[in-house]
């Protein structure tokens, strides 16, 4: 059970889409150029969801995020990132 993510509000969530939105609208104008921007370590998306690194190791085996493991270290996309924390949050409301 992810209980921690009933601490997002909604203003929070309207924050991701309106992210989204602009790196869509960004990839659509630019296309994809992937920068430093766009990646997310582990011990960050940790800190932006108020969680140990441990509990992200356990939300990552659990599959709960998609994720990039390069030379050991695990990086996240940030647009793919906020689609699982949107999907994760409509899940929660069912």
């Amino acid at each position: 059970v992810m209980k921690q993510f009933s601490l997002f509000s909604e203003s929070q969530i309207n924050e991701w889409i309106l992210d989204l939105r602009q790196t869509i609208k960004n990839i659509l104008t630019n296309g994809i150029r992937l920068d430093r921007s766009m990646l997310m370590t582990e011990k960050e998306v940790a800190q932006l969801l108020r969680v140990s690194e441990r509990t992200m190791r356990t939300y990552r085996n659990q599959n709960y995020f998609h994720h990039v493991k390069i030379e050991g270290n695990v990086y996240y996309l940030t647009l793919i990132l906020f689609l699982d924390l949107i999907v994760l949050s409509l899940e929660s409301c069912v």
